[in-house]
């Protein structure tokens, strides 16, 4: 008898100890990345900006990723570093990355903070120079490979909100398509939690 409740006292510590976990999931730091604009309408041949802007509720010291288009509708004619990770008077180690305007790519786009890291408030980390081609279409401007830490080298999870790009004169249906988003994250924690009711529930009708 004494075995089944001590088996019962420590299955209940562990499952509150589950949902503990889940729910400091749930109020985790958020991490968001995206374009501003999220949506820009240009002409043909025209150059434009597009501001990669950072909003975190934790401390961050760096970050770095990778972009995409379609080099048939722009290309990518210079990066610089923006003032987000410059805050508080901050020294940074800034790269604008490799461009390569015939895949439609840049590779090695990174900042870092030269000390501890630091709670930022919302900013630009880079602005893109773009032009548009003689082209009408839509381009969408995507960051791939996001790499978002903190002074200890962990990997923050990361809300990616990519820009479109619609140039010229194209059908409005195609136009108004939504923005991609996507999501990166080194937990999950949605099975915990069903793992956690589960046994739970079982527990209980013992």
């Amino acid at each position: 008898m004494s075995d089944k409740r001590n088996c019962s006292v420590f299955t209940t510590i562990f499952l509150f100890t589950l949902i503990a976990l889940f729910l400091t999931g749930l109020a985790s730091a958020e991490t968001v990345i995206g374009f501003s604009p999220a949506q820009l309408s240009v002409q043909e041949n025209e150059e434009f900006t597009l501001a990669i802007t950072i909003e975190t509720d934790t401390n961050v010291s760096g970050a770095e990723l990778e972009l995409s288009y379609d080099p048939s509708l722009v290309n990518i004619a210079s990066i610089t570093e923006g003032d987000f990770f410059k805050q508080g008077g901050m020294n940074t180690i800034f790269s604008r990355g490799n461009i390569d305007n015939e895949l439609g790519t840049v590779s090695g786009i990174y900042s870092v903070i030269m000390g501890d890291d630091m709670l930022l408030a919302p900013g630009n980390f880079a602005t893109i120079t773009l032009s548009s081609k003689g082209v009408a279409g839509i381009t969408y401007i995507e960051m791939k490979n996001v790499i978002i830490t903190n002074s200890t080298g962990a990997s923050l999870p990361v809300t990616i909100n990519n820009a479109k790009v619609i140039i010229g004169d194209v059908e409005t249906s195609t136009a108004n398509e939504e923005t991609t988003q996507s999501q990166q994250s080194g937990q999950n924690t949605i099975i915990p939690l069903v793992f956690a009711i589960m046994c739970l529930y079982f527990v209980k009708r013992k």
